[in-house]
């Protein structure tokens, strides 16, 4: 099993707590073990034939040799699981500190925590929680490649006096129940985002379903971050759309509620607190990058790029931060900079920004007003991500009349050849008599 497949493995049992739901969510099991939360960065350390390699998530060698040279010592074949940490004082600091000492090393005291194990001998373990954590145990036996220390318990109250007594002190505590399921437990995060757009539920006239939100960067760009339909009372939903309508601006790019039809876009000037279970710079297909738009009066929003962000574990809307304004300083990135890699960010700068090879839209006129129908033929540049198909055809439907007045449907294409024929097979299918060409 390889760090993609450990990771994808993983995720799937991972479950994020607050503090206040473990009493709640916490399944009974035969016994669990608990752990502090370090607060670093995943990463697998394989020994094989004697030589030592430190992978980091992405799985690229990372050369940090007080880490590599200390787990020469261990004389088996084996993948381990666990955090890049930095120690002051003899206690693990936050992912902030680990950021800027994997730069430098050398000059910091950076171990390798280890709380899992991904192939012993060549194989994936088949041994249960107690024996591979005996194994652990066993094995890093080092300062700088060390097992965390797991204590076992027998109930959820165990857990949460465990809880108790570290709040405040750690970052939070990681539960691996007999099962297989891995709790992480932490206080909620909160984070101030700015109001992009809004989506009103299907079916039901003037009621909000979810918010569009955002950061904002320099030279009003605003990054998407997430979106967040919870913690409103059905009276928030009715104000909210009232208050939102008259910001309404124009915007080139469209973004897909949770009920499938477009987000109204609208002036970014009202910040929002919200709190989330949890905050992840990437998934088990690597970084997570959303789109970055810039606003003007004139053009209302426009496409700029994709960049490395965040996505939000479980959302909730808290209030309408009044004292604060939609600017970087306020309700900027600098809230989660620390978790977005470096490598991510270098990624994203080096994306060459898509060009639109055809183009042709129809207009049709009717009692409802006026609607249309747009074929789009673009060239992506980006193939080579392995993220992007190299050509797209992207059609959108706009009618007033209808209950989701603007539609869209995005074809991946492997070739310019292909791209022309789906657009000119799209057109046949959607441009019949008094559709007029402009």
């Amino acid at each position: 099993m390889n760090i993609s497949q450990y990771k994808t493995k993983v995720a799937s049992h991972y479950l994020p707590l607050d503090p206040e739901q473990i009493g709640l969510k916490i399944m009974e099991a035969d016994y669990y073990f608990t752990s502090i939360k370090h607060d670093g960065y995943f990463a697998a350390l394989e020994i094989k034939n004697g030589k030592a390699t430190l992978y980091d998530r992405n799985g690229n060698a990372k050369e940090i040799n007080a880490i590599t040279t200390a787990a020469k010592s261990i004389k088996e074949d084996v993948m381990l699981a666990g955090e890049i940490c930095v120690f002051k004082n003899g206690k693990s600091s936050n992912n902030r500190e680990v950021a800027a000492a994997l730069y430098e090393p050398e000059k910091h005291d950076i171990r390798f925590g280890v709380f899992d194990i991904i192939s012993y001998k060549g194989e994936e373990p088949t041994l249960d929680e107690k024996e591979k954590t005996a194994l652990i145990k066993k094995l890093a036996i080092s300062n700088e490649v060390f097992a965390i220390e797991q204590t076992l318990m027998e109930s959820r109250k165990d857990i949460i006096a465990f809880y108790k007594d570290i709040a405040g002190k750690e970052e939070g505590a990681v539960v691996r129940s007999a099962d297989g399921i891995i709790y992480k437990i932490k206080p909620s995060i909160t984070l101030d985002l700015v109001v992009l757009g809004y989506a009103m539920s299907s079916g039901e006239d003037e009621i909000l379903r979810e918010l569009l939100l955002g950061v904002a960067l320099d030279n009003f760009d605003f990054q998407i971050v997430t979106k967040c339909g919870n913690g409103f009372s059905n009276k928030d939903r009715q104000e909210l759309v009232k208050k939102l309508k008259p910001l309404t601006v124009a915007s080139e790019y469209t973004e897909v509620s949770g009920a499938k039809t477009a987000f109204v876009m609208v002036e970014p000037s009202l910040v929002m607190e919200l709190s989330c279970l949890d905050v992840i710079s990437e998934t088990t297909k690597g970084s997570i990058h959303k789109s970055v738009l810039n606003y003007s009066k004139k053009e209302g929003y426009t496409f700029k790029e994709q960049a490395a962000t965040i996505s939000c574990i479980s959302p909730v809307f808290e209030r309408f931060r009044d004292d604060k304004k939609a600017t970087s300083a306020d309700a900027g990135e600098k809230q989660f900079s620390y978790l977005i890699e470096e490598n991510a960010k270098e990624e994203s700068a080096d994306l060459k920004p898509s060009t639109i090879k055809l183009r042709e839209v129809y207009t049709k006129s009717g009692k409802g007003g006026t609607a249309v129908r747009k074929f789009l033929g673009i060239q992506t540049h980006k193939e080579k991500t392995g993220k992007y198909s190299p050509f797209i055809v992207l059609y959108t439907d706009f009618s007033t009349g209808r209950k989701t007045p603007l539609e869209q449907d995005i074809f991946l294409c492997a070739t310019s050849k292909d791209m022309e024929i789906k657009m000119a097979q799209l057109i046949e299918e959607n441009i019949k008599k008094g559709w007029e060409k402009i």
